[in-house]
């Protein structure tokens, strides 16, 4: 574990996840001073987090100051922030003294009520819970809550440190308070929240699997090459990234779990059928830029 010395005064919020999104929720709080609880299952990916968060937050404070730094000024810069990060492999520390604990694992719900009953044991009794669900319902996992008015969603999105949109979900049983507790966080983390309630993808994935699903499927048929679909979107809509590309970057295995999710809670629902090109990648292994290919190489 990596102990910090900075005193803050702010709450403790502990994260369970060292992945993309746990690490990068991470970063997000300590620069808004946050002092945070990293749990991952591996230290060395722990570590590797880490590492990562290190070199983010270099490469914002370089951005941030006017007269160009020398590199050990900036790296220490970025390692007074790290002080405010301890990283954990036992998940019950972790959850000790959090004023919030943060699910931030894979899109699989046992794994997710897993989580929260163990953290559970340790945590104290007023602290918030809180899911990172992209697609999975919160009203699956309130069962193993102990205090629903406590439980919520914040729906962060990847990249988090450069994506601005936070999703707040909250349920039938959320109180106003938490709701609003949470809104306010999201704006000292310097994210623009906005409310979603407890349905099958909140908003933005409502709207967005099922565009990158119907790119899948024009290139399945060979409607249009990859290239030119992602061109169109960009130059057409102007958006940022073409489909086809966006889906390389979410990751092909990712979108396949929430397609399969969306299928169960949605079903009778086309849009949300298989689709045979989608799973013959994921079979083979082609994920996308993590695995350096997908529908593009890399």
């Amino acid at each position: 574990m990596v102990q910090s010395e900075v005193q803050n005064d702010k709450p403790l919020i502990a994260i369970f996840g060292a992945g993309m999104m746990g690490s990068g929720i991470a970063q997000v709080c300590i620069q808004a001073g946050y002092p945070v609880n990293l749990y991952g299952r591996s230290e060395k990916k722990l570590l590797e987090a880490r590492e990562t968060i290190k070199k983010n937050l270099i490469r914002v404070a370089g951005k941030k100051t006017e007269v160009p730094s020398e590199p050990a000024a900036l790296e220490q810069i970025a390692l007074l922030q790290l002080e405010l990060l301890q990283i954990h492999t036992d998940i019950a520390s972790a959850a000790e003294d959090a004023a919030m604990a943060i699910e931030a694992v894979a899109e699989n719900l046992d794994l997710k009520l897993d989580i929260f009953q163990t953290i559970q044991k340790t945590c104290p009794e007023n602290c918030m819970l809180i899911t990172n669900t992209s697609s999975l319902k919160l009203s699956q996992m309130t069962p193993v809550i102990n205090n629903p008015s406590l439980f919520a969603g914040l729906h962060f999105f990847n990249p988090v440190p450069v994506m601005k949109l936070v999703e707040v979900v909250s349920t039938d049983e959320t109180s106003p308070e938490t709701t609003e507790f949470l809104f306010n966080f999201c704006k000292e983390i310097k994210k623009l929240p906005v409310a979603a309630k407890d349905t099958p993808g909140f908003i933005v994935n409502r709207l967005l699997i099922p565009y990158l699903m119907d790119s899948i499927r024009m290139l399945e048929r060979g409607d249009a090459t990859k290239e030119d679909i992602d061109t169109a979107m960009r130059f057409g809509t102007s958006y940022p990234m073409g489909p086809i590309e966006l889906c390389d970057y979410v990751g092909l295995d990712v979108l396949q779990s929430t397609l399969k999710i969306f299928r169960e809670t949605l079903p009778g629902d086309a849009r949300f059928a298989p689709i045979q090109l989608l799973d013959k990648l994921v079979a083979e292994g082609k994920l996308g830029r993590k695995t350096k290919q997908g529908f593009y190489t890399y």
